[in-house]
């Protein structure tokens, strides 16, 4: 059997307050080989050491405390660029709207099926390979397709 490796440059920090969704998720990301971080709140997330391995977000929107949207904008206004995707179980008229306006890769809704995910997931992690090495805008796509 092959021994495989997971590297820091494929993180996924996941912020989550629904501990089996959140060990669902990190599970699945596992298995796809990513390094997975999880949170179950905004205000953990950002105390973290998450700047010092790159990553993709997986942001819950309605969260005890700092909702999804306010923690992104404290990242913009902190200068932090990093790929995120947005989750909610609350879809409401005007939040997709307000995840794209706030640069999201993706907003998906809950119950989210495993390909949509990691498809999404996959296209935040090309966008910050991207960035990384300078080469231009970040990928956007709609995972909901």
């Amino acid at each position: 059997m092959g021994h495989t490796v997971i590297h820091e440059e494929n993180t996924v920090y996941v912020v989550e307050d629904d501990t089996s969704l959140c060990n669902a998720v990190r599970r699945l990301l596992r298995s796809a080989q990513y390094r997975v971080v999880t949170f179950s709140s905004a205000e953990e997330f950002y105390r973290s050491d998450f700047k010092s391995s790159p990553g993709c977000l997986l942001l819950d929107i309605r969260l005890p405390g700092i909702n999804g949207f306010d923690l992104q904008e404290q990242l913009i206004a902190s200068g932090v660029q990093m790929p995120v995707i947005f989750i909610t179980g609350q879809d409401r008229a005007g939040m997709e709207e307000r995840a794209m306006r706030l640069g999201a890769s993706a907003y998906l809704r809950k119950p989210v099926d495993e390909e949509t995910l990691l498809g999404a997931i996959g296209l935040a992690m090309k966008s910050l390979a991207k960035r990384a090495l300078g080469k231009g805008e970040a990928v956007r796509g709609d995972a909901d397709r």
